[in-house]
């Protein structure tokens, strides 16, 4: 089975905890500075399932657990979300990402019928943004000093991408 997205649950705790404290990985991230524990990501991902505003998916190639890709902060009288991903550090650079975006975006305006989907990602993180502006996101503009990481601030660049034209 080529790459596919399995729903977010529990039973994945032990291939999120594989990234979630890597500060490599986590470096572009405003999330919490600190070690998560085990049972800190169990209980934030039973909370993720639960939401109505958020779609989380574990990505895998055949049996290889490779990232997260999730949609969240779904505000449904808007029909737009904001798109998360995170690839393991040892399988960044090989489409990953890409193929795992792209499938969200199929969802999202497919199944979900979002009619807009929009992240941020740190100013100088330009890789990422090459691969976003290649899925046909647009720059929005700019958040100053918007995260903190390690003490230094981050400015982010807001992207986004609407849905289709239906003909």
């Amino acid at each position: 089975m080529p790459l596919h997205l399995e729903p977010l649950s529990t039973d994945h705790v032990s291939h999120v905890m594989t990234w979630v404290n890597d500060r490599e990985v986590m470096q572009y991230f405003a999330t919490r500075q600190t070690e998560i524990s085990e049972a800190e990501e169990q209980a934030y991902i039973e909370r993720l399932v639960a939401s109505p505003n958020d779609r989380a998916y574990s990505v895998f190639d055949d049996e290889v657990y490779v990232g997260q890709v999730s949609l969240n902060q779904i505000y449904w009288p808007a029909k737009n979300a904001r798109l998360f991903v995170v690839i393991r550090k040892n399988l960044q650079g090989r489409g990953y990402g890409t193929s795992a975006v792209a499938k969200a975006l199929e969802m999202a305006f497919g199944e979900l019928g979002l009619r807009k989907v929009w992240l941020i990602v740190r100013k100088d993180n330009r890789h990422a943004q090459a691969m976003y502006l290649r899925l046909g996101f647009d720059f929005e503009g700019v958040l100053r000093d918007e995260y903190a990481v390690g003490g230094v601030y981050y400015d982010m660049v807001r992207m986004a991408k609407l849905a289709p034209p239906v003909v």
